[in-house]
Order: C-alpha cells, then structure tokens, then sequence
C-alpha cells in the first residue's frame, strides 16, 4: 500500500506547497485502478475501456463550503468521504457498480496541508472500500470557499440499469432503512452548535478515516458529549451511509420497476419518480419509517419529525417501486444483500394524485428540499 503520509510543518498551507506537490502525493496514495483504466493520474486525461457487455453510468456531484458544509461541524475527513459517497448513492440508485472518479478540488490558499490531506485520505479510503480507481481531476486556487467536486463512473448491464422511469400503477412503494435522522442533526447543529470541528481544519488533529467497522465509533468520538441518539443525528448528516450493494443487487435481479436516492428528501424523490413515470402515489404517513434519533431532535427542538423525513434530505437511502409479482423475489434480494431493511410507504397510482394520508386525512405531499430557495446550509 502506497505512504499516506507527508512530512511537513503543522500549519502549512496548500499556497506554500504548491499544486504539483499535492497532484504528486494523490497519485501516490490513489488506490490501484480497476482494470478497464488504460490511462489514470498523471495524463491530460484518463483513458478507460468499456466494461464488455455493460453501459456506463456517470454522475456528477460536489460539496461547496458553506452551502453543504461547515467546518465549525464537520472534519475534514467528514468532508472528503462525503463528497464520493453522495456520488456512489447516485449510482446505487441506478444499480450500477462504481468502477472510477475524478476529484477537482478548489482549495482556499490558507487551508493547511494537514487538513487537506485528512480530507484526501478519508476519499481515498471509501474509495479503496468501494473499489473505486481515482483516475484524475483538477486542483486551483479558489479565491472563496474551498469545493470539492466528484465525477464517479459506473457500470451496469443495459437491462439490468434502474431508472426514474418505469414505475406503474399498482406498484407497491419502499425505502431502505430509516428516515430523517440526517436533517435532524443538520437541525441540531443549526440551532445548538454544540460540537465544533475547527481544530481539525486548522491544525489537522483527527483520526485517519477508519474502516468500515470503526466508522461509526471513531466518527462519534468528538460527540461523545451528546445524547447518543443525537450524537447518532448528526453522525448521518456528516457521514451518510450509502446502499451500493443494494441498489446493485436490486438492479441485478430485476427485481424493481423504479428506484430514486433520496438525497434531497423522501416527497422530492416521490415527485421525481411520479413524474419521470407518469404516475401518481399514495403514501401512508404511518408507515414511514421515521429514525429514532430524527425523532428524539425534533421533539428537543419543536420539530415536526414527519416533516424532517419528507423534506430534509440528506438521507441518501434508496426508494423503490416494486411491481406487485416481484414483491417475493425483491424482499429475497434485499435480505441477501445485507442488513438494510426495507418498509412499505404506500403505492403507485393513477395520475396526478401526489397524495399523503395522515390520521385519516389525506393531504398534498409536501416537496422536498429545494436548492436556490432561502440561505439553508445543507449536508
């Protein structure tokens, strides 16, 4: 396994080692590419085969200082294993397996090298957990706050892929895991600030992102002052969980009609996935799977839990339609491919019915979170 480490002065900045410097130790500490990567780091561009008999999948997404984070609540190794893994939940959604990512960085010329390194070796690591080949990006200045954007490729069998579209009437409805906790501790944070990860951006002291089984408890560690249901919140909000081997397997056994990531909110994902497919959906309140930290928030701030799971977002779970003869073989696929349990919301029905049933009455569904609407920082 290449060095992670870098022997510099705590407190250098990214200005005084300049950009070749740090193109040079990501190129060593990059994972070994998966095989189809015919040219990686180091070229004007990466060079990649297609997978034989498979379709690429590609997805884009970034986390911009201030609008997706904070470095008052998140470390930096929260930061760079975030930035992949809201990108490899796009390709879960799809039923795709992550084979490559670019990584461009704009980097603030005072952030120190410390925190910059922590921030690359917690994206390396998801990316060696996932097996995924860093194969090139971009690194410059920015003149504001620091971005860390992600272009990951994946790979799926044409008629194994996961759409939007797809979903009919009388489809049953399910989502995995659990729901609100990531907004629940986005609120926490918002309203209490009662943890701080400053000290880790500017000197760098912090855990080296863990392996899978440490995650939770290394991650937790700065919360330990916290409720551990709250301490649990704001854990999903700074390192979600993402189901790449669920949607994969999913995709594999053909065992849905439709699936959508849940990043921006359970109702945004309904809405998508309504009007991709041009169909309606009833969902039962009751029957959403609401998280008991999410719960455990809301009642300490006066927050409306139901509210936090349909338009929090940040939640990175998968929602599925599942044709009514495929319900046997997908609840057998999912107990196959983990631990990750799945609970039915509601149905698919005729358009353009957006319903949500809540103590015998039935409302619109709410939307979910917006982008461009108000200041709100999100995860």
């Amino acid at each position: 396994m290449p060095t992670l480490e870098w022997d510099l002065p705590p407190g250098a900045t990214v200005a005084e080692v300049g950009e070749q410097a740090i193109i040079d130790w990501v190129r060593r500490a990059a994972p070994p590419p998966p095989p189809e990567v015919i040219t990686g780091i180091g070229d004007d561009a990466a060079v990649l085969d297609r997978v034989r008999n498979h379709v690429t999948a590609m997805t884009a997404d970034g986390l911009i200082e201030d609008v997706h984070f904070r470095r008052a609540w998140s470390t930096p190794s929260d930061v760079g294993a975030k930035a992949l893994l809201v990108n490899l939940s796009d390709l879960a959604a799809m039923g795709a397996t992550p084979r490559a990512a670019l990584l461009s960085l704009g980097l603030p010329s005072t952030l120190t090298v410390h925190a910059l390194v922590a921030l690359l070796r917690a994206f390396i690591d998801v990316a060696r957990v996932h097996r995924v080949g860093l194969v090139g990006g971009n690194v410059s200045r920015s003149p504001g706050p620091l971005f860390v954007d992600v272009t990951a490729i994946g790979a799926a069998k044409r008629r194994k892929l996961l759409h939007r579209h797809g979903a009919q009437v009388g489809d049953a409805l399910y989502v995995t895991a659990s729901l609100g906790a990531a907004a629940a501790g986005l609120a926490w944070l918002e309203r209490t600030e009662s943890t701080t990860s400053m000290d880790s951006w500017s000197a760098g002291v912090e855990s080296v992102f863990p392996p899978p089984a440490r995650l939770a408890a290394e991650a937790a560690q700065p919360l330990s002052g916290l409720d551990p249901v709250v301490a649990a919140a704001v854990l999903r909000y700074r390192r979600p969980d993402v189901r790449n081997r669920l949607g994969q397997a999913v995709g594999r056994a053909r065992a849905a009609s439709a699936c959508v990531d849940l990043s921006d909110g359970l109702g945004d994902a309904l809405r998508q996935l309504a009007a991709a497919s041009d169909v309606g959906v009833h969902v039962e309140a009751a029957g959403i799977p609401i998280d008991a930290g999410a719960r455990a928030v809301a009642q300490r701030l006066a927050l409306d839990p139901l509210k936090l799971a349909l338009s929090g977002g940040e939640d990175y779970e998968l929602l599925f339609a599942v044709p009514q003869r495929s319900i046997r073989r997908f609840l057998a696929t999912v107990a196959r491919a983990g631990r990750v349990p799945v609970t039915c919301i509601g149905r698919v029905v005729s358009p353009p019915a957006l319903d949500l049933e809540r103590d015998g009455q039935t409302e619109r569904l709410p939307n979910g979170f917006r982008h461009f609407k108000g200041s709100e920082i999100r995860g």
